[in-house]
Formats: structure tokens, C-alpha cells, sequence
């Protein structure tokens, strides 16, 4: 709780039958996982991004609940993270590395090694996105899944 910035680079799991049971796979999953029902009980008042580098975090599961928005990304938000960094579909780990060093590169605004600035999340993953698709404009399944939610 003390963090502002959390960074969360593993697997998820999306349930299709029950999308608050949607989880990060952490080393203590099997016994307590971080699924979006635990986290709607979680109000932190200093967070400010969380980026979630795993696969589907902002996919709602059943095609029958796609105009709701019970995923991990909203749970995130929902729990005082204002700016959450979540993915549509299954990524590539290889350049899920790449995106997440561009992006927080671009969260910088001084020099490097300077203060990351969070309230730049949305921008900073626009910049990172744009050189991903210029390097695979052929291939937007590796770029296009990517999304800010935050104000």
C-alpha cells in the first residue's frame, strides 16, 4: 500500500465464467491469488500505476460480457490506481520486455534515472506503441493490445 507504483510482470489467467475470479498468476496463486473480487476490496490511497505485463488483463472473458468491464485493468483502477497498463489478448514476453523499457523510459521526463512521472502514462505508451508498430506494422497482434485506462 505505500507504493505508488506497482509493476506486475508474470502470467494472468482471465475466467470465462466468472471474470472477478480473473487472476495474476504470482508464486502464491494456488493458495492466495490476487484475482479482481480480492482486489475490490483494496482502497489505496497513494498508488499511481500499475502496469500489468501479462496476458489479457483487460480481456472480460465471455463474449457475452463484453460490454462490462470486470477484468484485472478496471479491478486495478477500482482499487486507487489511476493510470493501469493492461493487455487485450495474449502478448509476446520477448517484447513485452522491450514495451515496458520504452514506456518507462518515456514516463521519465528529465534525464535518465530521474522520477518517473505517472500522470505521463497515457502518452508515454502512445510513444512506445508507435516504434513497436513502426518496427511490425505487419503483425498489430504483437502492439495493438496494449492499453492505458486511467484519466
Amino acid at each position: 500500500p505505500q507504493y505508488a507504483v506497482a509493476h506486475f510482470a508474470c502470467h494472468a489467467e482471465s475466467d470465462r465464467t466468472d471474470p472477478s475470479q480473473s487472476r495474476l498468476l504470482l508464486g502464491d496463486h494456488a493458495t492466495t491469488p490476487l484475482t479482481v473480487a480480492a482486489l475490490a476490496r483494496i482502497n489505496l490511497t497513494d498508488a499511481r500505476l500499475a502496469y500489468l505485463s501479462a496476458c489479457s488483463t483487460a480481456d472480460p472473458g465471455s463474449p457475452d460480457l463484453l460490454d462490462e468491464a470486470i477484468h484485472l485493468t478496471s479491478a486495478f483502477q477500482l482499487a486507487g490506481f489511476p493510470h493501469v497498463i493492461g493487455t487485450l489478448w495474449p502478448i509476446n514476453d520477448r517484447l513485452a520486455a522491450d514495451i515496458a523499457e520504452s514506456f518507462y523510459t518515456h514516463l521519465t521526463p528529465g534525464p535518465p534515472g530521474g522520477a518517473l512521472d505517472p500522470a505521463r502514462s497515457a502518452t508515454a505508451l502512445h510513444h512506445t506503441i508507435r516504434a513497436i508498430r513502426d518496427r511490425y506494422p505487419a503483425t498489430p497482434s504483437l502492439w495493438a493490445g496494449y492499453l492505458h485506462s486511467g484519466a
